[in-house]
Protein backbone atom coordinates (compact mmCIF):
# COMPACT_ATOMS: atom_id res chain seq x y z
CA UNK A 1 0.00 0.00 0.00
CA UNK A 2 1.41 3.66 -1.00
CA UNK A 3 1.18 5.97 1.55
CA UNK A 4 0.76 9.35 -0.13
CA UNK A 5 1.76 13.12 1.11
CA UNK A 6 0.62 15.98 0.01
CA UNK A 7 3.50 18.39 -0.48
CA UNK A 8 3.78 22.21 -1.58
CA UNK A 9 6.29 22.23 -4.49
CA UNK A 10 5.57 24.09 -8.19
CA UNK A 11 6.55 20.70 -9.45
CA UNK A 12 5.78 18.27 -7.08
CA UNK A 13 1.79 17.62 -6.33
CA UNK A 14 2.50 14.36 -3.91
CA UNK A 15 4.58 11.72 -2.54
CA UNK A 16 4.52 8.16 -1.28
CA UNK A 17 6.01 5.62 -0.14
CA UNK A 18 5.72 1.73 -0.33
CA UNK A 19 7.22 0.38 3.09
CA UNK A 20 6.85 -3.25 1.97
CA UNK A 21 8.95 -2.59 -1.14
CA UNK A 22 11.15 0.30 -0.08
CA UNK A 23 9.68 2.11 -3.11
CA UNK A 24 9.57 6.05 -3.20
CA UNK A 25 7.08 7.64 -5.61
CA UNK A 26 6.74 11.23 -6.53
CA UNK A 27 3.86 12.14 -8.71
CA UNK A 28 4.72 14.85 -11.10
CA UNK A 29 1.65 16.04 -11.73
CA UNK A 30 0.72 16.63 -15.82
CA UNK A 31 4.14 15.20 -16.95
CA UNK A 32 3.60 11.62 -16.17
CA UNK A 33 1.38 9.54 -13.22
CA UNK A 34 4.34 8.79 -11.02
CA UNK A 35 8.03 8.15 -10.79
CA UNK A 36 9.08 5.38 -9.05
CA UNK A 37 12.89 5.01 -7.45
CA UNK A 38 13.47 1.74 -5.16
CA UNK A 39 15.35 1.19 -2.47
CA UNK A 40 14.53 3.65 -0.55
CA UNK A 41 14.49 4.17 3.18
CA UNK A 42 11.94 5.16 5.31
CA UNK A 43 13.99 7.53 6.75
CA UNK A 44 15.16 9.50 3.41
CA UNK A 45 11.28 9.21 2.83
CA UNK A 46 10.23 11.41 5.46
CA UNK A 47 13.51 13.95 5.13
CA UNK A 48 12.45 13.99 1.42
CA UNK A 49 8.79 14.80 2.58
CA UNK A 50 9.53 17.19 5.02
CA UNK A 51 12.01 19.27 3.22
CA UNK A 52 11.66 23.01 2.93
CA UNK A 53 12.43 22.65 -0.69
CA UNK A 54 10.79 19.63 -1.38
CA UNK A 55 11.80 20.26 -5.42
CA UNK A 56 15.56 20.98 -4.46
CA UNK A 57 15.70 18.22 -2.09
CA UNK A 58 14.47 15.86 -5.17
CA UNK A 59 16.78 17.21 -7.50
CA UNK A 60 19.74 17.12 -5.22
CA UNK A 61 19.27 14.12 -3.16
CA UNK A 62 16.72 11.58 -4.69
CA UNK A 63 17.08 11.90 -8.53
CA UNK A 64 20.99 11.40 -8.51
CA UNK A 65 20.99 8.72 -5.27
CA UNK A 66 18.09 6.50 -6.36
CA UNK A 67 17.39 3.73 -9.33
CA UNK A 68 14.41 4.68 -11.14
CA UNK A 69 12.05 1.86 -11.32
Amino acid sequence: MINWITVESSSIRKVGYNETNNELYVDLGQRQPYCVFSDVSKYAFYHFASAESVEEHFNSHIKPVYDQV
